[in-house]
């Protein structure tokens, strides 16, 4: 039942998950809330664009929605340990990379540059030791 599920899943000496998995999931529930950000501008562009601009406002309101969804299920599941949310994760952040790159070779460095530092931090994360033992078990 859901005590042997509990049982089976190994805590570090402080009863909770590994730091690192446990900043790995702040990380991405911060990309997440951009995420978010970015889903509410669009919808603001709705109600404020052009009629010709109205359909690209409600597409990217409907894909960053969708968007913000799954990647607030790929927080949640790395707070609780959950393999899955690893692949996931480690896409999303592979898809920040030529963004951030992109917006710093246009001089926007100051978004650029936080978000490839976000991404790389985050793949990093997901992948050492403790956060591997973490999700393997």
């Amino acid at each position: 039942g859901p005590a042997d599920i509990v049982r089976r899943v190994p805590r570090d000496e402080t009863g909770s998950s590994p730091g690192t998995l446990r900043a790995a999931a702040a990380l991405v529930g911060l990309e997440t809330l951009g995420l978010l950000a970015a889903t509410v501008f669009f919808a603001v562009e709705i109600v404020v664009a052009d009629a010709d601009d109205r359909t690209r406002a409600v597409t990217a309101t409907v894909l960053t929605l969708l968007g913000t969804v799954g990647l607030a299920l790929v927080t949640r599941g790395l707070a609780q340990r959950r393999r899955w949310a690893r692949a996931p994760g480690l896409v999303t952040n592979l898809l920040v990379l030529p963004v951030a790159y992109d917006l710093v070779r246009g001089g926007r460095w100051y978004v650029g540059g936080p978000l490839l530092v976000l991404a790389l931090t985050v793949m990093v994360l997901l992948f050492v030791r403790s956060t591997d033992e973490a999700l393997q078990e």
